[in-house]
C-alpha cells in the first residue's frame, strides 16, 4: 500500500513506482494515484495533459529503456546474453520508430486542445 499522502519528490516517487511494478498484483487505483503524482512532480497537470506532452513522455521513457538495455548488453555475462539483448534492443528501437512514425502521421496532435475543457 502506498503512503498517504504521496511524496512530491520525483526520485521518491520513482522508487515507489519501481516497488509497485515489481509486485505480483497491482491495485489499479493505487497505480493511477501514483502515476498522477509522478506527472505532477514532473510539472504536468494529469487532468489537462496534452497529446504532445504524452508523446514527449513516451519518447523519454523509450530512451531510458534503451539506455538501460545498452548498459545491460555491455555487462552481459556471455555471448548468448549479449545476443539476446542485441535482439531486444533492435525490437525496442523498432518500436520507438513505429511510435514516432505513428505520431508524426497523426496531424491532429498539433491541433488539439487540452482534455476536459
Amino acid at each position: 500500500m502506498l503512503p498517504d499522502p504521496l511524496p512530491t519528490d520525483p526520485d521518491e516517487l520513482e522508487a515507489l513506482y519501481k516497488e509497485l511494478v515489481m509486485q505480483d498484483q497491482v491495485d489499479q487505483a493505487e497505480f493511477d494515484r501514483l502515476m498522477e503524482a509522478r506527472l505532477r512532480a514532473w510539472g504536468y497537470d494529469p487532468q489537462h495533459i496534452m497529446p504532445e506532452q504524452i508523446l514527449g513522455l513516451m519518447e523519454e521513457s523509450m530512451n531510458r529503456l534503451l539506455v538501460n538495455l545498452y548498459a545491460a548488453m555491455e555487462a552481459a555475462p556471455d555471448d548468448e546474453s549479449h545476443d539476446q539483448l542485441t535482439q531486444i534492443i533492435g525490437q525496442a528501437e523498432n518500436l520507438r520508430s513505429q511510435i514516432n512514425h505513428m505520431f508524426s502521421e497523426d496531424t491532429s496532435l498539433s491541433d488539439t486542445t487540452p482534455a476536459n475543457t
